[in-house]
């Protein structure tokens, strides 16, 4: 009973202070509902105004949907039921093709599968050649101002999707690749364990929400043992997203805050978030590619140690899976973004990165001075020297009047 009271108090706060500051919080329950109320909920939830908690993890979920895309069905999808039981799941009796790779887009919050950069995506997949382009639509768990709910309820939505890909692996396909945005790129840490002991071969994940993540534990959100190879993409960093490493790869765009040609855009933050999907999307068919180079952590390239070297790697759909750590991305301002492989001279490259690492430190100064402590020094330098008890001193002497002088 304590845990059905405290959603209800957590989103009784929400719907009645939405236009007020909201502290994000994750609760942890460890007290059981009783039997008699899960009864009661098993099919409704918790529901006050448009937020819906999830108390039951029972699926196949009317709120959590599933759709395909393939080129007989490009732009009308075919919907998609799944559940524990093989037999009763109508893949079979779609255009589903378990020859071809399976791609799966999961939207986030306050949003669903029609987000026009996730339909850039599914385009972008079926201009180039057969593919299974799955949707998953839980737009009704995901409602605006319901955030504490939608983090509440996105371990339920990796579970049902976890009976998606048992179906579509029934029929003999392994090759499948889970690409999630924003909050919906957390879904897929989710899905990895209702799967386990099978792995995922691949989770893309497109800048990674932030709010509710920065302290959650490796287990409730992605995380590179969440499949075979995670390749993560950061374009709001400090704001709506994560800039925490996530995956085996780790792609900061531009710096990975603020993206070139958004400050002209009204809505600033999602023109900065909404470049991730849209970066992705570019990379699937672009001729030039989005080449990266590496840099030790993400900590040095706020220091400015990460000029333009080699080798450079491919960053999005045709990434080499053999590559790991952090690695750093020049784009054009307005699409096509891709600037191709630098070549010659690197003067061009290093103007542009250090022109966003300095408006970086400008901006977000007081964001950037919390994310250097002490433990982010000691995790970033210690492969460069074994002398940790000098790092105290590091921070002060370089650290410090580095960020205070920009």
């Amino acid at each position: 009973m304590e845990k059905v009271l405290t959603i209800i108090i957590l989103l009784w706060q929400l719907v009645g202070g939405q236009n007020s500051s909201i502290s994000i919080i994750m609760p942890n329950f460890m007290v059981p509902v009783p039997a008699g109320m899960d009864r009661s909920l098993r099919n409704e939830g918790i529901v006050i105004g448009n937020c819906k908690v999830v108390i039951n993890d029972l699926c196949p979920d009317p709120d959590v949907n599933f759709f395909l895309y393939t080129k007989t069905h490009p732009k009308v999808p075919e919907g998609v039921r799944v559940s524990s039981d093989p037999n009763v799941s109508n893949l079979t009796k779609t255009s589903f093709n378990p020859k071809h790779p399976v791609k799966i887009i999961i939207h986030g919050y306050n949003s669903d599968m029609y987000l026009n950069v996730l339909v850039e995506i599914k385009d972008q997949y079926l201009k180039s050649k057969d593919f299974n382009v799955f949707a998953v639509d839980w737009a009704p768990l995901a409602q605006s101002p319901c955030y504490i709910a939608a983090l509440w309820n996105i371990k339920h939505v990796g579970t049902c999707t976890s009976q998606l890909v048992e179906r579509i692996r029934d029929l003999g396909t392994e090759d499948i690749h889970v690409i999630g945005f924003s909050l919906g790129a957390h879904i897929p840490s989710h899905l990895a364990n209702a799967l386990q002991p099978y792995k995922l071969p691949r989770i893309t994940g497109l800048d990674p929400a932030g709010p509710g993540f920065i302290t959650a534990s490796r287990e409730n959100k992605l995380d590179k043992e969440d499949a075979k190879f995670v390749d993560v993409l950061h374009t709001n960093s400090f704001m709506q997203g994560l800039v925490e490493e996530l995956g085996h790869v780790d792609f900061y765009l531009n710096g990975g805050v603020i993206q070139p040609g958004c400050w002209a855009e009204p809505r600033f933050f999602a023109c900065n978030h909404h470049r991730a999907p849209l970066y992705f999307a570019e990379s699937i068919n672009t001729q030039l590619g989005f080449w990266a180079w590496p840099c030790p952590s993400y900590f040095q390239y706020l220091l400015g140690n990460c000029p333009p070297k080699e080798p450079q790697i491919l960053m999005g759909e045709h990434i080499n899976s053999s590559f790991f750590g952090v690695h750093l991305v020049i784009t054009e301002s307005v699409a096509p973004f891709a600037v191709g492989k630098f070549t010659g001279p690197l003067i061009e490259i290093l103007k542009k990165s250090e022109r966003h690492r300095k408006e970086i430190l400008k901006k977000y100064k007081r964001t950037v001075e919390e994310f250097i402590d002490e433990d982010t020094i000691i995790e970033a330098l210690y492969n460069e020297t074994d002398l940790r008890g000098h790092i105290s001193n590091r921070y002060v002497d370089e650290i410090v009047p580095f960020v205070t002088s920009v």
